[in-house]
C-alpha cells in the first residue's frame, strides 16, 4: 500500500493517522522518520494491543510516547537480532547448499567507496538493500 496517492496527497489510511504529514518532496515513505512512525503506531494500535519495533535505531533516538503507550496498556516488543541464536543454523544452511547468500546482495562496492555506499544505503536509495563491501586487491 502506498502512503500517498498519485497526486501526492496522503491516502485515506495515512490521513487518519497523520493528517498533516508531508516530507520535503511531499511524499512520506516508511523509514523517512522513525520517531514519527513510533508515535503513529502508539496512536493507531487498539488499546491493549501490541507494537513490534523492528529496524535499527541509533542510541541518540530518545523520543517515544511512553506515557501514551502506558495509558493505552500497550505491549511493546523490540530488540536487535539475536545473532547467537540464528547464525549457527544459517551457516549450516549455507554449507549444505540450501541457501545461497549471494542472491540477497543488491550492491557490490569496493571498500574504497565505503562512504558513498553507506550514504546510499542510509538514504534507502532504490536497489540498496544488502551491500557487499569488497576489500582492495
Amino acid at each position: 500500500m502506498d502512503a500517498t496517492s498519485a497526486d501526492g496527497e496522503p491516502t485515506p489510511e495515512l490521513a487518519v493517522i497523520a493528517p498533516e504529514t508531508k516530507s520535503r518532496d511531499g511524499i512520506w515513505q516508511p523509514g523517512n522518520a522513525p520517531s514519527q512512525v513510533l508515535n503513529w503506531s502508539v496512536q493507531a494500535v487498539c488499546k491493549a494491543g501490541t507494537i513490534g519495533i523492528i529496524g535499527v535505531y541509533p542510541p541518540a533516538a530518545r523520543t517515544f510516547p511512553i506515557g501514551t503507550a502506558m495509558l493505552r496498556n500497550l505491549t511493546i516488543k523490540m530488540g536487535n537480532c539475536n545473532h547467537r541464536r540464528y547464525i549457527p543454523r544459517l551457516v549450516s544452511l549455507v554449507r549444505s547448499g540450501h541457501v545461497d547468500p549471494i542472491g540477497i546482495l543488491t550492491q557490490r562496492q569496493p571498500m574504497t567507496d565505503v562512504i558513498s555506499a553507506y550514504k546510499q544505503f542510509d538514504q534507502r536509495a532504490p536497489g540498496w538493500t544488502k551491500v557487499e563491501l569488497r576489500p582492495a586487491a
